[in-house]
């Protein structure tokens, strides 16, 4: 974990210090829908909504809200993330802190839940309705979360890259 947190570090650092194009504030709204399997349980759907916040060259820098079901053979596990990512034509790549929650029992009145780490990377190409692959990690403590056998939740996924909803734009030109 500690080698993809330098990973995103670097490229953030990289992407800082030689931007050349347009930098500054960029704000805009963008969601998705994606679909995928979770090892070790099945299915996994959800919504992520992806706000950005500060663009250099082609790299936005924002937060990302993510809400997503993956269903187990006990029932419907709901994970819930806020994360902060890095965003280029190419590559969404982002890290942040959730919430993993199991509701049971009759009229689902019983709840239990824990905290945890979101690692998600997801790569595809430049044009908007092109399918993007991703791979996420949600990383609980096993000890207080005995509803899922593996230590993480381990996601492959896709979505569709949608165009961006433009909310506020102050990018200048850089030297």
């Amino acid at each position: 974990m500690k080698k993809i947190i330098f990973i995103l570090l670097l490229f953030v650092w990289n992407q800082v210090f030689y931007a050349q194009e347009k930098n500054g504030p960029h704000a805009f709204v963008s969601p998705r829908i994606n679909i995928g399997y979770t090892f070790g349980a099945g299915m996994t759907y959800g919504v992520d909504i992806f706000v950005g916040g500060y663009s250099l060259d082609e790299l936005n820098l924002g937060l990302a809200y993510s809400y997503y079901f993956v269903n187990t053979q006990t029932g419907v596990h709901r994970i819930q993330t806020i994360s902060l990512t890095a965003d280029n034509p190419m590559i969404h790549a982002r890290i942040g802190a959730g919430m993993v929650k199991r509701v049971w029992g009759l009229h689902n009145v019983n709840k239990a839940k824990t905290q945890g780490i979101s690692i998600d990377v997801s790569v595809g190409v430049d044009e908007y309705h092109a399918p993007w692959v991703g791979l996420k990690a949600f990383i609980h403590n096993r000890r207080k979360w005995p509803f899922f056998d593996l230590p993480s939740y381990i996601s492959i996924y896709s979505y569709f890259k949608t165009p961006e909803i433009e909310l506020y734009d102050q990018r200048i030109e850089g030297n």
